[in-house]
């Protein structure tokens, strides 16, 4: 019959001690401490980089650390801490910010997003009759407003309109600025529009409106010193196709809707559109 003591002596002699175990263990605990100890190191670099301060040394145990067994260079695993070192050598060193960038990183965003937005500023609209009516008068007819008293009366009817909403006035205000404000070379270019927008706010005609308009336009044109003139065409006038532009054939002038625009030396730069019958 068998010993219980034998049994038990076989059976410890078969297992590995506790004391085995730990060996076995050990040099596993020793490595992932040394991988965490790695991480914390460069993380801690890393966060003292950010905000422009040296980073700490890191901290030493008063307590020696337990030897590890050797491991095999060619086994050795490449640890994050070496990882970081590789990368820090390729990628660009990147200064640290200036301490006004700094200060403004370190604003509280809080703060900012509590501010109350800035209200927009609107600016006021100016009035076309009355009060500062005048200014819109000299914006669109410029200097020469005051040049013929007839143009004071073509500036309050046109801007009366404009105020009403009336888009073939505010069509026709837009063509004189642009007239006004544009280049020697580019107003013989513009006149043709001019004329067809002041016959596309006053399609019937209006002697004393149109005279005022043509008045204008060649003190704007001396004033550059070109010698472009405007034709007028009127109702029942004879057809000619070297003056005139029309869609369908006819002899006679139907309808106006725009003016001859003469060169210097008397002839036609643009022609004047218009209906036939």
């Amino acid at each position: 019959m068998t010993d219980p003591n034998e049994r038990r002596t076989s059976r410890s002699d078969e297992s590995p001690s506790l004391a085995e175990i730990l060996e076995v263990f050990r040099p596993q605990v020793e490595k992932i401490e040394e991988a965490f100890t790695a991480i914390r190191v460069t993380l801690d670099a890393l966060a003292h980089h950010l905000q422009g301060t040296p980073a700490p040394a890191p901290a030493t145990s008063s307590e020696p650390l337990p030897v590890a067994q050797p491991i095999p260079a060619d086994k050795m695993p490449e640890t994050p801490a070496a990882q970081a070192t590789t990368e820090e050598a390729v990628a660009p060193k990147v200064e640290p910010p200036a301490q006004a960038t700094r200060s403004a990183v370190k604003e509280p965003l809080a703060a900012v997003a509590a501010a109350p937005p800035k209200p927009m500023q609107r600016a006021e609209p100016i009035a076309v009759r009355g009060g500062e009516g005048a200014n819109w008068s000299g914006i669109v007819f410029g200097e020469n407003v005051h040049v013929d008293s007839t143009i004071s009366h073509l500036s309050g009817s046109l801007l009366v309109d404009v105020y009403q909403g009336d888009q073939q006035a505010i069509a026709l205000a837009g063509q004189l600025m642009a007239f006004r404000s544009g280049m020697a070379e580019q107003k013989a270019r513009l006149l043709k529009e001019v004329g067809e927008s002041f016959y596309a706010w006053r399609p019937h005609g209006d002697e004393d409106l149109l005279q005022a308009l043509i008045a204008w336009v060649h003190n704007e044109l001396d004033a550059v010193q070109l010698g472009n003139r405007i034709q007028v065409v009127q109702v029942g006038d004879r057809y000619d196709m070297q003056r005139h532009n029309a869609k369908q054939a006819g002899v006679e002038v139907a309808d106006v809707f725009g003016w001859i625009v003469l060169r210097d030396n008397g002839k036609v730069f643009s022609k004047a559109s218009v209906a036939v019958k």
